[in-house]
């Protein structure tokens, strides 16, 4: 089960990275408010499987 919940974390931790990354492609494009929750959403969701992992 451990093995599990660190998998789980490095995915959603590789995927806010990503989401953070897609924001910059575009020059002059604004960054909107849920861009931003979608990457908060995905990094506590990294560090909650990471903790559970941890347990």
């Amino acid at each position: 089960m451990r093995a599990f919940w660190t998998v789980l974390a490095i995915l959603f931790a590789a995927l806010a990275v990503g989401s953070l990354a897609s924001l910059n492609e575009g020059a002059g494009t604004s960054i909107g408010i849920g861009d931003i929750a979608i990457a908060a959403v995905l990094a506590t969701l990294a560090w909650a499987s990471w903790k559970s992992a941890r347990r």
